[in-house]
């Protein structure tokens, strides 16, 4: 990139990228963190010549992962003590319910119950909505 000079990210940068992403961190916080200007980050994060991932972008991905699986276990969680928010934002922001996929061409089938569920039935509807979708418990 026109006499760009990248530095090497050493195992302890992307453990630090992983750990800021995790926490939720956004991407020119953890920039900033590393010491990294803007151009280097850009070029940091292209994909390699084969087409995979660089490093930067693979600990940016695998951190945002683990830390949306916290929430969801966290969730989860609060859901079997009995919260109900917990479960509506599993239903509608995790799994999805109730919202389509884009594709209009296909007929879809509503199903709409007339009674408020409790928490376990409402877990028993994602356990049926998404099978194994959240085999990775904490």
């Amino acid at each position: 990139m026109h006499g760009l000079t990248l530095p090497d990210l050493t195992p302890q940068n992307l453990d630090t990228v992983r750990l800021l992403a995790q926490e939720g961190c956004r991407e020119h916080t953890i920039r900033r963190a590393l010491g990294l200007t803007l151009p280097q980050w850009k070029a940091l994060k292209e994909d390699t010549e084969a087409g995979e991932l660089s490093p930067l972008a693979l600990a940016l991905e695998e951190g945002r992962a683990e830390g949306a699986g916290d929430i969801i276990a966290c969730m989860k969680q609060r859901m079997r003590e009995g919260s109900e928010r917990a479960a509506e934002f599993l239903a509608d922001r995790v799994f999805q319910l109730n919202r389509g996929d884009g594709n209009a061409e296909v007929p879809r089938v509503a199903i709409y119950i007339q009674a408020a569920l409790s928490p376990t039935e409402y877990a028993q509807v994602i356990a049926v909505q998404q099978p194994g979708a959240l085999t990775h418990e904490r």
